[in-house]
C-alpha cells in the first residue's frame, strides 16, 4: 500500500466519523461534541491536504491536488464560521451547503490516491 492509499484509508474512516457525529448533532443529539466535531474536521482537511501534497511532489493531477488544497481551506473556513451564516430557522441550509462541500471532498481524495496507485 503507497502513502496516499494510506492517508485515503484514514481520511475514509475521519469521514465516517463526521457524518455520524454530524448528523446526530443536526438532530439534536451529541450537542457536546461539537469540539471533537471541529477537531477530527480539521484532520480530516489535513489528510486532505496530504494526499493532494503527495500528487503534487510526484507531479499527477497537479490541477486537481492544487484545486484539493483549496477546497479543504474552504471546508474549513466555512465549517468554523457556519455557526454565524443564516442563524434561525433556515440555518438548515447552511448545514447541507457544509455536509455538500465535505462530501465533495471524497471523491477528489479517492481520485488522487487512484492517480497516485502504482502503475506495473
Amino acid at each position: 500500500m503507497n502513502a496516499s492509499r494510506a492517508v485515503l484509508m484514514l481520511l475514509r474512516l475521519a469521514f465516517a466519523v463526521q457524518i455520524v457525529v454530524g448528523v446526530a448533532m443536526w438532530a439534536g443529539y451529541w450537542t457536546s461534541l461539537v469540539g471533537l466535531h471541529m477537531a477530527v474536521g480539521s484532520l480530516f482537511v489535513l489528510l486532505l491536504w496530504i494526499v493532494a501534497a503527495i500528487a503534487l511532489v510526484r507531479r499527477r493531477a497537479v490541477g486537481l491536488a492544487l484545486f484539493a488544497i483549496v477546497w479543504g481551506i474552504v471546508l474549513a473556513g466555512f465549517g468554523m464560521a457556519q455557526r454565524g451564516i443564516m442563524v434561525g430557522d433556515a440555518h438548515w441550509v447552511i448545514r447541507i451547503v457544509h455536509l455538500l462541500i465535505a462530501m465533495a471532498a471524497m471523491p477528489m481524495a479517492e481520485r488522487l490516491a487512484r492517480v497516485e496507485a502504482p502503475t506495473a
